[in-house]
């Protein structure tokens, strides 16, 4: 029997695609018949003019191409994945931003509505029920916004009439029940002893205030008791500058490397298997950021190809007020990792809890909530 829940999801496939400018989402998709002209299809939506330096790919180095014979499905993509490309940066002009009231007022001195410009992009649900993002020439101001969420059309003008049942199953799809993580995936965590004292070198010099992040480098293996373990060999640093105004502390460049690192550690029969950050001491309790969450959400669902099971962690190493510097491992739940992927979860006024987007809801104790604690 196939469920309505299926069918939704079928129908409603998500792929993020990483390029040098930035990540953007591709959603809307069918994951039985998605192919990659689809993903292309709908990045065209916002971005026309976008010129592809390399193809998109499965890897960072864009050495994989994906192939376009094939669906999505069969080249191990699914809900959440993440894709790659590289693009020049000039030709990646976004349609969907809002105009300028002076360029509104343009546009009506002229009298030109054949080439008025698309003011920003909409989720829309289909008679079907699966959510699109559309482009809008709507400019909704703050009051105007009369759907049954932020951002949402009004329920009459998705249809006539709606039963309880055909309501609730939609509304559902915006809802995250919090809930713990009962157990890790990855339950160990082995660094090699250089490696982690010449990036803790580093923080020390600048007493810890410069912040500074690396990517892990290593394997996954499976202990004699049947758990996971991830067990780090080497540590690199990517081209990044600190930048105390940036959420994530630092500005990571553009790295021609990329592909070079990733060939020397394929060859060494080694893989990214986590990422490592320093930063200054925090107020007792703030474990990470938002910043920090999303972006560990965000390779966690690259490191799995989606929102799946990864052993991948993020390793962070700090110093204490009595000077003993500490090293600890940690890893967001899936939970999360689906939240992120559907971008859900955003960077607030508060470093300690991430804040929900204004379509989506997050129940905690039996409530609405319009943010989640980090820990």
């Amino acid at each position: 029997t196939i469920h309505s829940e299926q069918i939704e999801k079928k129908e409603n496939m998500l792929i993020r695609v990483r390029s040098n400018v930035g990540v953007w989402r591709v959603d809307g998709l069918n994951e039985g018949t998605a192919t990659t002209a689809d993903v292309l299809a709908g990045i065209q939506t916002s971005r026309p003019n976008v010129v592809y330096e390399k193809p998109l790919s499965s890897d960072p180095a864009c050495q994989s191409p994906l192939d376009s014979a094939q669906t999505l499905a069969q080249q191990g993509l699914r809900h959440g994945s993440m894709v790659h490309c590289r693009v020049d940066p000039g030709s990646c002009v976004d349609v969907t931003a809002a105009p300028t009231a002076a360029a509104q007022e343009d546009d009506n001195n002229n009298g030109d509505t054949a080439m008025a410009p698309t003011s920003n992009m909409k989720r829309v649900i289909d008679k079907d029920g699966s959510i699109k993002l559309v482009p809008s020439n709507e400019v909704r101001r703050e009051g105007d916004d009369k759907g049954f969420r932020k951002g949402m059309l009004p329920l009459r003008d998705i249809k006539m009439a709606w039963t309880l049942n055909e309501f609730v199953a939609m509304d559902a799809q915006f809802e995250f029940k919090i809930k713990r993580q009962e157990s890790a995936i990855c339950k160990q965590v082995s660094l090699d002893i250089p490696s982690i004292t010449d990036f803790q070198s580093y923080l020390q010099r600048f007493q810890f205030q410069r912040k500074r992040f690396g990517f892990l480098y290593g394997t996954y293996v499976e202990t004699e008791d049947g758990e996971r373990k991830t067990r780090v060999e080497a540590i690199y640093e990517p081209p990044q500058e600190p930048d105390p105004d940036a959420a994530e502390g630092f500005e990571q460049l553009e790295d021609p490397l990329e592909g070079t690192v990733e060939q020397i550690a394929s060859l060494c029969g080694l893989k990214k298997v986590g990422w490592i950050l320093g930063h200054a001491p925090r107020a007792k309790g703030l474990v990470l950021t938002a910043a920090e969450i999303i972006m560990a959400a965000e390779l966690q669902l690259e490191a799995a190809g989606g929102v799946e099971e990864t052993p991948f962690v993020t390793v962070k190493v700090t110093t204490g007020d009595d000077g003993n510097v500490s090293v600890e491992a940690f890893q967001v739940s899936q939970q999360c990792m689906a939240m992120v992927a559907e971008e859900a979860l955003e960077i607030g006024p508060d470093q300690a809890f991430c804040q929900v987007n204004e379509t989506f809801t997050a129940i905690q104790e039996g409530k609405a909530s319009k943010t989640v604690e980090n820990n």
